[in-house]
C-alpha cells in the first residue's frame, strides 16, 4: 500500500473512530439520563460486568479514576439500585461490589434495541471480514486499557 494511500486510510479511520466515539457518548449520556445517571456511571458497570470480585480498588484500576472518584460513582450507583456493597467472607478488609440485578432487565432490552439497530450494518460483511474488525476492535480496547490509565494521571484527573 502506497504510503499516500495508507495516510488517507487512516486519517479517515481515525475520524471515523471519532464520530463513532461521540455518538456513543450521546446514547450513553441519553440511558444513563434515562436511570439518573451520568455516562461514565453506565459505562463503569460495563467495564464491570467481567469481574467476579470487583472491588473500588479494581474498579479504580480499570477506569484510571481516583479512589474517591470511584467511592463517589459507587455511592450513586448504590443509591440508584444498580450495586451493593457486601464484606468479603474470606478478608472482612475487602468490601466486594455487587450488581443487585435490579436493573438488569430494562438494561438488556435497551441494550438489545441498540444491537438490533446496528445488526443489518454487520450483515453486510461476511465471517472473516467480522473477524479482521473484531481483532482489531479487540486490539484497539487491549490499547485503551493499557494507555487511560497514563493519560488520565498525565492529565492529573
Amino acid at each position: 500500500m502506497s504510503t499516500g494511500r495508507r495516510s488517507e486510510i487512516l486519517r479517515a479511520l481515525v475520524e471515523a473512530t471519532q464520530d463513532n466515539a461521540a455518538h456513543g457518548v450521546i446514547m450513553h449520556q441519553a440511558i444513563a439520563a434515562h436511570f439518573g445517571l451520568g455516562p461514565t456511571d453506565l459505562k463503569c458497570l460495563n467495564l464491570a460486568r467481567h469481574e467476579t470480585e470487583l472491588t473500588a480498588g479494581r474498579l479504580a484500576e480499570l477506569t484510571g479514576l481516583s479512589t474517591s472518584a470511584v467511592t463517589a460513582l459507587l455511592d450513586r450507583l448504590e443509591r440508584g439500585g444498580f450495586v451493593e456493597r457486601h464484606r468479603d467472607t474470606a478478608d472482612r478488609r475487602k468490601v466486594l461490589v455487587r450488581s443487585t440485578g435490579r436493573h438488569e432487565a430494562v438494561l438488556t432490552e435497551i441494550f438489545g434495541r441498540v444491537a438490533t439497530a446496528f445488526a443489518s450494518v454487520a450483515d453486510a460483511y461476511d465471517d472473516d471480514q467480522l473477524e479482521l474488525i473484531t481483532g482489531f476492535v479487540l486490539r484497539l480496547n487491549e490499547r485503551a486499557r493499557e494507555f487511560i490509565p497514563t493519560l488520565v494521571q498525565d492529565l492529573g484527573s
